[in-house]
């Protein structure tokens, strides 16, 4: 397939910057190696460490007027993108589809799924994209939009809009149109250091000024009601969703217990994409192997090995079907930390017996799936997860022989 094939559209990427060693290391890195197959691509990024621009969409906009292709790309730095051709594969989606005003990585549907595949930090989030589903947003991570389109209409400027759901009002105002907003799987990983939501509630606020014909309207960051009705739900949502997620992953950790052969106080009820870091820092793991789990042999190749970087350690990508999985334990490497994401009740009691003289530590969360964490370190592991809400069905953690002065001072901090 090349450049000029009629199902692949080259497209100019473009990305505001701020931080310029995780620019290298994640998105120059990525489309330094894409460009063998897929050489037209041009990259734009926007250099913002000096604060020039005060918005994201400032900056973007002025990428776009430089852009010289069809289809532009608006990508966060700490994105890798795993293929240049799938991405203009979804540009060549875009472009052949006229009722389709905005496209993304990843999105919500109005029922509140998450439709688009990628990689979370350590995770597979999502389900695959179905060119003919709808979703009510995209997220900022990845979204392309045709150039004359942005040109046309730039993307606000808006300060209650500056860093969040800029994407989203983009996606409420082409529907306000009558057009479409879609997903496709373009293979990305968001190597995301940090969870920003400062000023998140003011650029939701914002969105329902704009267009109260769409509320409420789902996002990857919540969903954004019609002033009225905020207080009322944020309170009672809140309390009803986290009792029956709790509910859920309790009976998921049970299952998951037996099928290890297990307590089931030993499975944590956590998100180890946002722990990840203090993980490694607690185990004191050289680096990170991680292996996420897919359903067949095609969804694996498309993601390919690759070697990303979180504070200055490495952490090496891979994907395998369940079929993989025992040779992943048993090809571990010393001193690293090993974490098998994506598993199910079957894949974690086909692992026991090799988990079985391995310190492990299995965990679960309604967002994420199951997931295992290998290291010689594991026993005791529990300050990441200190809660309550962190034990299935309230039961009090399970404590184990201490791993040392750090995770003890670090257990006393999160008491």
């Amino acid at each position: 397939m090349t450049p000029t094939d009629p199902r692949r559209t080259p497209v100019s990427i473009v990305c505001v910057f701020n931080d310029l060693d995780v620019r290298t290391t994640c998105l120059d890195a990525s489309i330094r190696a894409g460009l063998p197959d897929a050489p037209e691509t041009e990259y734009l990024p926007v250099d913002n460490r000096d604060g020039r621009f005060a918005s994201a969409g400032a900056a973007l906009n002025d990428g776009a007027r430089r852009a010289r292709h069809d289809v532009v790309v608006f990508v966060h730095q700490d994105v890798y993108l795993h293929s240049l051709v799938a991405l203009e594969a979804a540009a060549a989606a875009l472009k052949d589809d006229p009722g389709t005003g905005l496209l993304g990585a990843v999105g919500i549907t109005s029922s509140g799924s998450v439709a688009g595949v990628v990689r979370d930090r350590v995770v597979m989030i999502g389900a695959p994209s179905s060119p003919s589903a709808q979703v009510d947003s995209v997220d900022e991570v990845l979204f392309m939009i045709e150039r004359d389109r942005v040109l046309e209409q730039p993307l606000s400027e808006d300060p209650d809009l500056a860093w969040h759901a800029y994407a989203v009002e983009y996606g409420a105002r082409v529907r306000d149109q009558g057009l479409r907003i879609t997903t496709s799987d373009v293979v990305l990983t968001h190597n995301s250091m940090t969870t920003n939501l400062d000023r998140l509630a003011e650029a939701h606020h914002r969105i329902a000024e704009l267009y109260p014909a769409l509320l409420p309207l789902r996002t990857t960051c919540g969903v954004v009601r019609a002033p009225g009705e905020r207080a009322r739900w944020r309170a009672a949502w809140r309390r009803r969703h986290g009792v029956a997620t709790w509910i859920r992953e309790s009976v998921a950790a049970a299952r998951l217990a037996r099928h290890g052969r297990q307590h089931v106080r030993d499975v944590v009820l956590g998100d180890v994409r946002l722990t990840i870091d203090d993980v490694l820092d607690i185990v004191s793991a050289s680096g990170v192997d991680v292996v996420n789990v897919l359903p067949t042999s095609a969804d694996v190749e498309a993601w390919q090995p690759t070697l990303l970087w979180r504070r200055g350690r490495d952490v090496a990508v891979t994907a395998t079907t369940a079929e993989g999985l025992g040779q992943s334990v048993t090809a571990r490497s010393p001193g690293r930390a090993l974490l098998i994401a994506g598993v199910d009740g079957a894949a974690v009691k086909a692992l026991a017996p090799a988990l079985a003289g391995l310190p492990h530590l299995i965990g679960v969360a309604q967002d994420t799936g199951a997931w295992i964490l290998c290291s010689p370190a594991v026993p005791g592991l529990r300050a990441p997860w200190p809660a309550r809400r962190n034990a299935p069905f309230g039961l009090r953690p399970r404590t184990a022989a201490v791993l040392g002065p750090v995770v003890e001072a670090r257990t006393e901090l999160a008491r």
